[in-house]
């Protein structure tokens, strides 16, 4: 990971520790066995899961929200991302809540639907807060680490320059060679 902070504002950055929870492609997995996701869980003021169908659940809908994360920096189509978490927000359960800045969402519910329905609210409240563009998944699509893009510019791809941005960097410049060669 970079020097750089990766954390993102608010409680979008719950969504992005959520997204790091596997280290891709075949690293550890948090939420891998239900014992894992329920000690991530109540680390993070979540209710814990209880059963493997529970922890399963929530690793797809971590993936499909990857996919949008993939698609804000330009690497995934957005419709068909967003399509990914259609399953998720029709049995999300919400409700309102009223705070020192006016009314929020959170996420209603018992164990993994209660996690999904709090993570579909903080993206909801990062949409309307412009936030939500710059929570990304790394570019190098065997990495798709999640960050927070705090550049002035909105222009960064990767999770680190140092690691995935050099690699790719090194990648092109390889294929260019071959071409200029042959």
């Amino acid at each position: 990971m970079s020097a750089v902070s990766d954390e993102a504002p608010g409680r979008l950055e719950l969504v992005r520790l959520f997204e790091n929870t596997v280290d891709l492609p075949d690293g550890p997995d948090q939420l891998k066995l239900p014992e894992d996701a329920a000690v991530w869980c109540l680390r993070h003021g979540l209710p814990p899961v209880s059963s493997r169908p529970q922890a399963e659940r929530l690793r797809e809908f971590r993936e499909a929200l990857r996919e949008v994360l993939f698609a804000n920096n330009g690497e995934a189509d957005a419709a068909t991302a967003w399509e990914g978490l259609r399953p998720f927000a029709e049995t999300a359960r919400l409700g309102l809540v009223v705070d020192g800045s006016g009314l929020g969402l959170t996420g209603l519910g018992s164990n993994h639907e209660m996690i999904i329905a709090s993570m579909l609210a903080a993206v909801h409240d990062a949409i309307e807060d412009g936030s939500w563009s710059r929570l990304r998944a790394c570019r190098k699509s065997s990495c798709r680490f999640a960050y927070y893009d705090h550049t002035k510019n909105g222009s960064r791809a990767w999770c680190s320059m140092a690691t995935c941005g050099n690699q790719a960097k090194a990648q092109r410049r390889r294929v260019r060679e071959r071409l200029v060669t042959h």
